[in-house]
C-alpha cells in the first residue's frame, strides 16, 4: 500500500513539473499584459498553403510597380518632293497625250482632247500623284500615218520635256518615245510584239498584249472542249515568231498535238497574201487536222472557203471589217471566235462602278462644242450622237493606269522607280475590265477572260453568244 501511494506521488510530481514547464513556455511566448488576447485562448494551429492543382498554373507574382504606358510612335516625316527627273518638279508631272481622230471615216467622236483632260482632272482632284499635279499637253492626230505622230513626239520630248507619254497611238508610234528618246509610254491601244521588243522595257498598255490575248483564247477554247485530244495546225506571221513557242506550249498543255506550224510572210498586197494562204491550206488538206488555229483568221477563212475545206478554226479576231473587206462570210465555215468583253456590255450590266464614275466625270464637266451644245456620253446605239463611250473609258483606263504605277513609285519619281513599281504593282482596278494587273515583264494590264461571240448577219458584226 505504501509503495502504491509513493508511486502515485512520484507520478503526480512529474505531471506537476511538466505543467509548470509548459506554463513557463506559454508565458515566454505570450504577448504583453496590454495584449487583447487571453492566456486561456488556444493558439491557431500552423497550416501550410495548399499546393496548386496540376492543371492550374500557379498565380504569377504581382509586380511591385505598374509598367509605364508605351510611348506613342512618332508620325512618319513626309518625304520632301524634289525635281526628281525630267518632267518631274516639286509640284507637277508633265505628260504628253494624243488621241486619234477617225473623222475621215465618217465617225463623230466628239471632243477628243477633252476626254483625256477630264481623266487627268479626276486624278488631280483626288490629290494628284503623291501631291504632284499632272500637267498634260494634248494633241489630236489623224488615225492614219506616222509623220504627224513622230512630230508630236519630238515636240513633247524636246520642247515640253515630258516625263511620259500617256495616250492613244498605233502603228508602233510608241517607239519614238521608248526606243529613241528613253521615255516611258503608256498606250491606251494594243501594242505589237515588235514595239515591245524594241522599247527597252519602257512600254506599257491598257489592253492585253497579243500574247496575252492568244493565251486567253486558248484557255477559253479549251474550256469549251475544242483543244483536248485534237490535232492542231498552227499558223502565225513570221514577224511574230517570238510568240510561237509559248503558244505551242499552251496548246500542248491543254492536250493538243501540233501537226505543223506555218509561218506567213506579211504582205501589203492582198492578192499575194491570199495566194500564200492558198498554199498553206493545201498543206492543211494533206494533214487533215481536227482544228486550225491562225493568227490571220480572215485570210485563212477565205482560203479554206475557196478550197472547200470545212475544218473548225479558232480565233480571237472579231473585227467585222477584216472579214467583210475580204468578202468572207464568217458563217460559211466552222469559225469559233472568242473576244474581249465590249465596254458597252460592262456599261449595260451596270456593275462596274469605275465606268459609272468615268462617265459621270465627263458628263459633269459640261464639255461644249463650237455651237455651245453640251456633249454627253452616248451610252446608247443612237448613230445621231457621238460615238464616244469607248473613247471616254479608254482615256480613264490609260490615265488611271499611269497614275496607279506612278503613285506606287513614291515621291522620288524616275524611270527606274516607275519600272520597279510596275513590276511589283499586282492587281489593280480599272474601268471596263473584270481583272487587271501589272507584274514583272507584263506589258498589258487587262486580264479579262475572252468570251464567245457569234456572227449576226443583220448587224454584220460579232455579238455576244449570251
Amino acid at each position: 500500500m505504501t509503495t502504491t501511494v509513493t508511486l502515485e506521488i512520484q507520478v503526480f510530481k512529474r505531471l506537476l513539473g511538466v505543467l509548470v514547464a509548459l506554463s513557463l513556455i506559454f508565458t515566454a511566448c505570450g504577448g504583453d499584459s496590454d495584449s487583447d488576447s487571453s492566456d486561456d485562448t488556444p493558439a491557431a494551429p500552423a497550416t501550410s498553403a495548399p499546393e496548386p492543382e496540376a492543371d492550374e498554373p500557379a498565380p504569377a507574382p504581382e509586380p511591385d510597380d505598374e509598367e509605364p504606358a508605351p510611348e506613342p510612335e512618332p508620325e512618319a516625316t513626309p518625304v520632301p518632293l524634289t525635281a526628281s527627273f525630267r518632267g518631274v518638279t516639286e509640284t507637277e508631272i508633265r505628260i504628253g497625250m494624243t488621241s486619234l481622230d477617225a473623222e475621215m471615216f465618217g465617225f463623230d467622236q466628239g471632243d477628243l482632247a477633252s476626254k483625256w483632260q477630264v481623266a487627268v482632272d479626276a486624278v488631280n482632284a483626288a490629290g494628284g500623284i503623291n501631291g504632284r499635279m499632272l500637267v498634260p499637253y494634248i494633241d489630236v492626230l489623224n488615225v492614219i500615218g506616222t509623220v504627224e505622230a513622230d512630230a508630236t513626239c519630238v515636240k513633247f520630248v524636246e520642247d515640253k520635256m515630258v516625263f511620259a507619254f500617256v495616250g492613244w497611238l498605233r502603228e508602233d508610234n510608241e517607239l519614238c518615245y521608248t526606243e529613241r528618246n528613253n521615255t516611258i509610254a503608256v498606250n491606251g491601244n494594243d501594242v505589237t510584239p515588235e514595239a515591245i521588243n524594241r522599247s527597252n522595257g519602257l512600254l506599257f498598255a491598257t489592253e492585253a498584249t497579243k500574247l496575252g490575248i492568244q493565251l486567253n483564247l486558248i484557255a477559253a477554247a479549251a474550256a469549251d472542249g475544242l483543244i483536248d485530244g485534237k490535232r492542231v495546225h498552227f499558223s502565225i506571221l513570221a514577224s511574230e515568231d517570238s510568240l510561237t513557242d509559248p503558244l505551242v506550249e499552251a496548246l500542248e498543255a491543254h492536250g493538243a498535238t501540233i501537226t505543223s506550224v506555218s509561218r506567213v510572210t506579211a504582205v501589203d498586197d492582198v492578192q499575194a497574201a491570199e495566194a500564200n494562204h492558198d498554199v498553206i491550206v493545201q498543206r492543211i488538206a494533206d494533214e487533215d487536222p481536227d482544228l486550225v488555229y491562225s493568227l490571220e483568221p480572215a485570210l485563212m477563212s477565205g482560203a479554206m472557203i475557196r478550197a472547200g475545206i470545212d475544218i473548225p478554226q479558232i480565233t480571237s479576231e472579231s473585227n467585222e471589217d477584216l472579214y467583210l473587206n475580204l468578202g468572207v462570210d464568217p458563217t460559211a465555215i466552222q469559225l469559233h471566235v472568242y473576244a474581249p468583253e465590249q465596254i458597252k456590255t460592262y456599261w449595260d450590266r451596270g456593275d462596274d462602278p469605275l465606268i459609272i464614275e468615268c462617265v459621270d466625270n465627263y458628263n459633269n464637266a459640261q464639255i461644249t462644242d463650237e455651237d455651245g451644245n453640251v456633249e454627253q456620253v452616248n451610252v446608247t446605239e443612237d448613230p445621231s450622237q457621238p460615238i464616244n463611250l469607248s473613247l471616254v473609258v479608254r482615256a480613264c483606263q490609260t490615265v488611271w493606269l499611269f497614275a496607279a504605277i506612278a503613285t506606287a513609285a513614291g515621291p522620288n519619281l524616275t524611270n527606274e522607280t516607275f519600272l520597279e513599281a510596275a513590276a511589283n504593282l499586282g492587281s489593280i482596278d480599272l474601268p471596263g475590265m473584270s481583272a487587271a494587273s501589272m507584274s514583272e515583264g507584263k506589258i498589258g494590264a487587262d486580264d479579262s477572260p475572252l468570251v464567245k461571240v457569234i456572227w449576226d448577219p443583220e448587224k454584220e458584226e460579232f455579238v455576244s453568244a449570251g
